[in-house]
């Protein structure tokens, strides 16, 4: 699959979705951790799914995620945890730890993991 810019804002708007209620503007990225995620077909299905599924639950709330850092650091540990890099485990700490006041919506990303 070819990373274009509309691919991979659309990537980045649903990476913050999980995050944030709504982003503007199309961004790009040279990290190729962040490439990578965006190029993985079968993690940019299932992550599709996992967006369908937080805007379903009333009871998810928006994970202060502000930056663009942040938007990839955020992507590419879902990448990383959905190829078994990381484990559920690991990535609930890792977002517990910087995001401590959303445990619940942790919980319910990393129930939604293969």
């Amino acid at each position: 699959m070819k990373l274009t810019a509309g691919s991979f804002g659309r990537a980045f708007m649903l990476a913050c979705v999980l995050a944030l209620p709504a982003i503007q503007g199309c961004t790009t990225s040279t990290n190729p951790r962040v490439t990578a995620a965006v190029e993985d077909e079968p993690f940019y299905a299932w992550f599709n799914r996992l967006l369908d599924q937080v805007k379903a639950d009333p009871n998810y709330k928006r994970i202060p995620i502000d930056t663009k850092a942040d938007e990839e650091q955020f992507l590419i540990w879902l990448h990383d945890t959905y190829r078994h890099r990381l484990t559920k485990q690991e990535f609930a700490e890792l977002v517990n730890g910087r995001y401590p006041n959303h445990r619940n919506e942790v919980a319910f990303i990393v129930s939604k993991f293969p």
